[in-house]
């Protein structure tokens, strides 16, 4: 062999060697990297009803010790955490079986942590970006307007709002029909691409076989805001159209109903709305409670009488809400009591009876006068904020669709 061709072989089985060897060396950091990767547990801590902090974090794995700084970092900063919710999110992380930080949720913007660092504990509040966006809501109605606004991601809160300015107006219970549309207007707060609040709703409209109803909010100058129809008018009336927020009437006003359970033929002076036991039930308007108690076949009832000779009774229910007594002066909407099946009924439901002048009446077929219109000098501003809320509406109405 020449020396030539030695020199070559010599110079290629050197390059192949390193190659090989760098090979080799960056496989091994590889592995090592996958052994070393952190791995990070969270332990979620359950909140239980009148819960302190402390007793909490007692109950989880953590050391007694590190629990016990933590609630003093968080008592140095002045933190609200005498008591918590159940409904708060409370959680510690873990990096390598390590701890790394505690976190305390108390809602979509108000977020505790507690750190550590190298040596200390570090407490600070986590601050979420938050977007405010005006939107416009449109749905159908295929069951409620509480499933068709929740199956668009929408929250309880709006259905609420939305169902509230129409109290008056429409009885979500009992007028709602499949096929119904609705349209809000509304400023979204977002937090993580999730709406977390509505600070403010400017336009309802809801079309159905009730009826096609809109509202226009307007707040004048000496700071009274309501809800408007097109013409100014309130959408607000002496009294609620129903008693429940969600539910469904079983049984009408009356002159001539067979009783199911006495088996006789006699009149039924009054509503009857199928509703699980326990749920909210709330005075149709503002008045002074007249009886609360056993009361026969009516089970537990209020009674309560409004202004210009109005009276309402709500029987059956399965518990009276606390506070509520004869003489007690409740305003529209407050609680009054829970739905139940006491007294003579087959099933729970709430019997809602309307009187006026001791006289018993058809609730669904009384008119209730309006609470006031906009003021005659601040029509024309109503006007032109009208117009300007329609035409907003419009405009996003080109981006959505039912």
């Amino acid at each position: 062999m020449s020396p030539v061709f030695l020199a070559r072989f010599a110079k290629i089985f050197l390059l192949l060697l390193f190659l090989i060897l760098d090979c080799s060396s960056r496989q091994e950091e590889k592995v090592a990297g996958q052994v070393h990767q952190p791995v990070v547990t969270i332990e979620y801590i359950k909140i239980k009803k009148n819960d302190h902090l402390q007793a909490a974090l007692f109950r989880t794995s953590l050391d007694r010790s590190l629990a016990v700084q933590i609630i003093d970092e968080l008592n140095t900063s002045r933190f609200p955490f005498r008591y918590c919710r159940p409904t708060d999110s409370v959680y510690i992380v873990r990096v390598d079986g390590k701890f790394s930080k505690f976190c305390y949720t108390k809602s979509p913007k108000e977020k505790y942590v507690v750190e550590k660092d190298s040596q200390n504990l570090i407490c600070y509040m986590h601050f979420p970006y938050i977007e405010h966006h005006m939107v416009l809501v449109r749905g159908k109605i295929n069951s409620s307007l509480y499933e068709a606004m929740l199956k668009m991601s929408e929250t309880p809160e709006l259905v609420y709002n939305f169902a509230d300015i129409f109290a008056w107006e429409i009885d979500f219970c009992t007028e709602t029909q499949n096929g119904d549309s609705f349209e809000i207007l509304v400023e979204k707060e977002i937090i993580d691409a999730h709406a977390v609040g509505y600070p403010k709703v400017l336009y309802v409209h809801y079309m159905g076989y009730v009826g096609d109803y809109m509202g226009i909010y307007f707040d004048d100058p000496e700071g009274y805001d309501d809800f408007y129809n097109l013409k100014g008018e309130s959408l607000r009336k002496s009294f609620l159209k129903s008693p429940l927020r969600y539910s469904r009437i079983s049984s009408y006003f009356s002159e001539h109903r067979f009783h199911p359970i006495l088996r006789i033929w006699r009149p039924h002076h009054g509503l009857d709305y199928v509703a699980p036991i326990g749920t909210p039930v709330s005075s149709i308007g503002n008045g002074t409670v007249t009886y609360a108690g056993w009361k026969g076949g009516y089970g537990n009832l209020v009674e309560i009488k409004h202004p210009n000779n109005y009276k309402t009774r709500y029987g059956h229910l399965s518990k009276i809400a606390p506070g509520i007594k004869v003489g007690k002066y409740v305003k529209m909407g407050e609680l009054i009591g829970y739905s139940g099946k006491t007294g003579l009924c087959t099933g729970p439901h709430l019997h809602f009876e309307l009187h006026i002048n001791n006289l018993p009446v058809n609730p669904l077929k009384v008119k209730i006068p309006r609470a006031p219109s906009v003021k005659k000098e601040y029509k024309q501003m109503f006007e032109n904020e009208k117009q300007k809320i329609l035409e907003m509406a419009k405009d996003l109405r080109k981006f959505s669709r039912i």
